[in-house]
């Protein structure tokens, strides 16, 4: 590190991941591409709580910002860029493309490292995956900490699990059995563009056309979009390409009118914030929902991440945009000491976090034992979740924003295809899209974006808009009326959500 003064970035600190020790040194001049996340310019600062405010609002009596607008009122301060492409070029690192709030730097990972100050090196997990790590906080002059916020791309998520052999052992529901059991409002999504985050999985077009013509659909082909130089392809399969396969599929034959567009970006914070930043901003393409699949428990975030991503949801509500994420796939999240945990992005509040169930021998539903939920240790319970505040209260937790919000089935899963298998897809991975494809049909039932909803849904659940679970648990909570941290408010009853939006009060 060079010698002059330099102070921690706050927000930046990153305990060591569980489970894993250093393995090696990094390369020194490997080449590598981050993306600084910068403060906004003066006066540049969201309107948080016009975007709480628009939740409780019927969609058909909201206006919405437009991408242009609040894209120019809340960027960066070029002036901003400057100070950093000054400093950086100082150190022989170039400062690239701006887009909103953010900039691409790029450089030899040992310029990187002594520019931000970075405690990095090559980690192997208990999995005996590699994964290049960072610890500690980031140090810069007082200078930078005054406008930059983050360096995200140093650190790595390990790498996915290998895809293990294909074989289907229950009967999915085709899309009709969905539609059918969760009353889909008329209509299939038709003039609506669902969004799909994607980190390393790789979009196979020769099984979603297998998987359309099995249900005697035609959707549009869906679109692939890149994201920082995401990597398309691998020579490993990994659960990434499963879940690239499934997000599609589900949204493409349940909103078969709508196009879907997939964001394809590296598997770490920087990829992830990066997506989220891309398909909200995405002018050509306009996504009115956003679908999420992937998530990490809040602690092995960075805060200020989870910052930057809360605010993303929160411009995603100013724009018309829904934002669903999968809840989790590993119950309470508890970590080696027994404490539960919730995910993230699931646990923004400007999300609609979605959890999952189990059809039972009698058509009945259960919550599934390991579907994600719980209460936030970063976001507070907000004003339209009292219910979640109550139910931490009964089971002796600190209260907090409670996940999830809502529920559907993963047993016995939706009906997919991968490298021409036909397979029972599930988990809360595969509840997100499909909502977000609920979703896109209101969306195109009503004429209007629903964008972010959750406080309508918590004020009107008692009016007949979702069936409640009361039986079954995952390791930490249990199922019942009329929320709970397993399965949120319910299944859907979508056509009673439909009418409920589209209701113009007195």
């Amino acid at each position: 590190m060079s010698e002059e003064k330099r102070v921690p970035l706050p927000g930046t600190e990153r305990a060591i991941w569980p489970g894993s020790r250093k393995a090696d040194s990094v390369s020194a001049d490997s080449e590598v591409l981050l993306t600084a996340w910068l403060r906004p310019r003066r006066g540049g600062d969201l309107d948080e709580d016009a975007a709480r405010t628009l939740g409780s609002v019927a969609p058909l009596r909201r206006t919405y910002a437009t991408r242009s607008t609040l894209k120019g009122q809340t960027d960066a301060d070029p002036a901003d860029v400057a100070v950093l492409q000054r400093y950086c070029e100082g150190l022989g690192i170039t400062v690239g493309n701006s887009h909103w709030r953010s900039v691409t730097v790029s450089g030899s990972i040992d310029r990187l490292i002594d520019a931000f100050g970075a405690t990095v090196a090559i980690f192997e997990d208990e999995g005996q995956r590699r994964f290049r790590h960072r610890s500690g906080a980031l140090h810069v002059p007082p200078e930078i900490v005054a406008i930059v916020r983050g360096i995200f791309g140093l650190h790595q998520w390990p790498r996915s699990r290998k895809l293990t052999s294909l074989q289907r052992s229950v009967t999915p529901l085709k899309a009709r059995d969905v539609v059918a059991r969760y009353a889909f409002p008329p209509g299939d999504g038709s003039g609506q563009t669902v969004g799909v985050l994607q980190l390393n999985g790789v979009f196979n077009a020769a099984d979603f056309d297998r998987c359309m013509a099995a249900q005697k659909l035609t959707p549009p082909v869906p679109i692939v979009k890149r994201v920082d130089n995401a990597v398309v392809e691998h020579e490993l399969e990994t659960v990434k390409d499963l879940e690239a396969a499934l997000d599609v599929q589900i949204i493409a034959s349940l909103a078969p009118g709508a196009r879907v567009v997939v964001y394809e970006a590296p598997n770490d914070e920087r990829g992830f914030l990066d997506a989220v930043r891309t398909a909200l901003f995405d002018d050509e393409l306009a996504p009115s929902v956003l679908s999420i699949s992937y998530g990490w428990p809040e602690h092995l975030w960075t805060p200020v991440a989870l910052a930057i991503l809360d605010e993303l949801f929160a411009v995603a509500a100013l724009l018309g945009v829904s934002v669903f994420c999968a809840s989790g796939d590993n119950g309470a999240e508890l970590d080696a000491a027994g404490n539960a945990h919730v995910l993230a992005p699931a646990s923004s509040p400007f999300a609609i976090a979605c959890g999952a169930t189990e059809i039972t021998a009698a058509n009945a539903e259960r919550a599934w034992k390991k579907t994600g939920g719980g209460f936030s240790e970063r976001f507070a319970t907000p004003a339209w979740q009292t219910v979640a505040g109550s139910s931490a209260s009964h089971y002796g937790v600190p209260a907090g924003r409670g996940v999830p919000d809502v529920a559907a089935q993963q047993t016995p899963g939706y009906y997919g295809i991968l490298n021409g298998v036909e397979l029972a897809m599930g988990g809360t991975s595969a509840v997100a899209p499909m909502w977000a494809a609920l979703a896109a049909r209101i969306n195109a039932h009503l004429g209007t974006p629903i964008g972010f909803f959750s406080p309508l849904l918590y004020e009107r659940s008692h009016h007949g808009l979702f069936h409640s679970i009361t039986e079954g648990s995952n390791d930490r909570f249990g199922a019942g009326a009329p929320w709970n941290p397993c399965t949120g408010l319910g299944v859907p009853i979508g056509s009673a959500i439909a009418d409920a939006l589209g209701a113009q009060p007195a």
